[in-house]
């Protein structure tokens, strides 16, 4: 069986709280064995960047930005939507894998 594998976004304001949940994640798949390219950053990189991406996963303080970041997704195919707030709370790394896996359709 082929290993599973994402690519993922968690778009924030200001990057402190994503890259800690970016690294919360990274451990949730290294330890499923699950590939995973997990990223933080504004929405000016993802505007750049959205090609490279499975997933586009926003934080609930930039949820003003959802139709902006869907706006720049759409012609990729790639699914936006908001970090579960209570895993964003908790910084649970496995359920935000869960979610991200669930909307990339793995």
């Amino acid at each position: 069986m082929a290993e599973q594998s994402i690519k993922l976004i968690i778009l924030c304001s200001w990057g402190a709280t994503a890259s800690q949940l970016e690294q919360k994640v990274k451990e949730a798949a290294e330890q499923r064995g699950i590939d995973a390219d997990v990223y933080s950053g504004g929405t000016g990189e993802f505007k750049n960047q959205a090609a490279n991406y499975d997933v586009a996963l926003l934080e609930p303080q930039v949820r003003h930005l959802r139709k902006e970041v869907t706006k720049i997704a759409e012609p990729y195919n790639i699914p936006v939507e908001l970090v579960d707030q209570r895993a964003f709370a908790l910084m649970d790394g496995e359920k935000v894998l869960d979610q991200a896996l669930k909307l990339a359709g793995k």
